[in-house]
């Protein structure tokens, strides 16, 4: 092997020494680190036994929890998080979306218009898109969602903030509060009669409550409070105070009548038959047409899928097959007691049909 110059010696040796020290450094670096955990320990432990001897010997020694220092100084502390992807994302979205806000995205272009059965007229193209934002704030698609309030007149924005209010009560804080978030990211116009807080005792909220549970379910109020009360009191008394007395109750931009058909947008996607055959019967009591139950219901697929639809589709049919025979019955009832009550009208009506039958029947119809 060729011997060294002199002037490779002298590299290698600075770089040797230069190594050692490095070493030196991290091994010096690493001892004061375990020496200072270990002083520490040593610092807690004598501090937790001068605080089983007694505050008094040693008062000035005794550590201060963290929670136990001012509240404003705590949190000063905490360093805010960094925003998720997934949030940078949303806002991005979000200002495409604000550039639609000045009325360039009709309501009647929403695409789910074009995809849905038709509707009556008397469901509005922006009280339809109310139950889309619902429901899909109800089913997670945080997108689809803002797409949604993209469409959304500015003057209906409070009826869909309304509407995003009554979610919690069908699928919690977490989904409502992601969703009043993300449609925030689009942005709110319009007015700001949604955010008013009516005030008033829990008397006052459990009276307004019982009195729109009484308008929605009709002649089956007492059989729901009987049973709540047996499930569980708290939620019977829940149910009428927080739910119905200071949310479905709300005065303002949200009809009960659009409130109920948005309670059938959330509620048809999410396998909960018992309470969706409920609010049928609501949505009716208050105001709901047939046409319109249905519409809402034929639109299921497009936010939950084919399979939540399906299901909501065979509770309407049973439920609409229940409510003839239940017409039918009752218009039978209504006839006996007419009869009972004058026997003579009713033989003038049997013999009015009979003339009637013995008429010749009427001709072919001109072509």
């Amino acid at each position: 092997m060729a011997a060294w110059s002199s002037a490779s010696v002298a590299k290698f040796g600075v770089g040797l020494v230069v190594s050692m020290s490095v070493g030196a450094v991290s091994a010096i670096c690493h001892q004061t680190r375990a020496d200072s955990l270990l002083a520490s320990s040593a610092h807690e432990n004598d501090a937790q036994q001068d605080l089983s001897r007694g505050s008094k010997e040693s008062p000035s020694f005794a550590p201060i929890p963290a929670m136990a220092r001012p509240r404003q100084a705590f949190c000063q502390e905490q360093e805010p998080l960094p925003l998720p992807a997934t949030s940078r994302f949303r806002f991005t979205q979000a200002r495409f979306f604000s550039k639609h806000m000045d009325g360039s995205h009709p309501p009647e272009e929403h695409p789910w218009l074009a995809a849905a059965p038709a509707a009556p007229k008397t469901l509005l193209p922006e009280e339809r898109i109310v139950t889309f934002v619902v429901a899909n704030a109800a089913a997670g698609k945080i997108n689809d969602l803002q797409r949604d309030w993209s469409y959304l007149p500015p003057h209906m924005h409070a009826a869909g903030m309304e509407a995003l209010l009554q979610n919690h009560l069908l699928v919690g804080f977490p989904r409502t509060i992601n969703a009043i978030a993300a449609v925030h990211e689009v942005g709110v116009s319009g007015g700001s009669e949604w955010k008013d807080e009516e005030k008033g005792d829990a008397a006052f909220f459990k009276a307004r409550g019982e009195e729109a549970l009484c308008s929605i379910y009709g002649v089956k109020y007492e059989r729901l409070r009987n049973r709540m009360e047996k499930l569980h009191p708290v939620l019977n008394s829940i149910m009428a105070e927080h739910a119905y007395g200071r949310v479905i109750a709300r005065e303002g931009a949200l009809s009960m009548r659009m409130r109920e058909l948005c309670v059938i947008s959330v509620l048809a996607g999410q396998d909960v038959l018992p309470q969706l055959q409920s609010h049928l019967y609501g949505a009716r009591n208050v105001g709901a047409t047939l046409d319109e139950i249905t519409a809402v219901v034929a639109q299921t697929e497009l936010p939950w899928g084919q399979e939540a639809h399906a299901g909501a589709r065979d509770m309407l049919k049973d439920w609409l097959a229940a409510s003839l025979a239940r017409a039918r019955t009752l218009s039978s009832e209504q006839a006996r007691t007419a009869q009972l009550r004058d026997p003579d009208a009713n033989l003038t009506s049997t013999a009015s049909r009979a003339s009637s039958s013995d008429a010749p029947a009427p001709g072919p119809a001109p072509t």
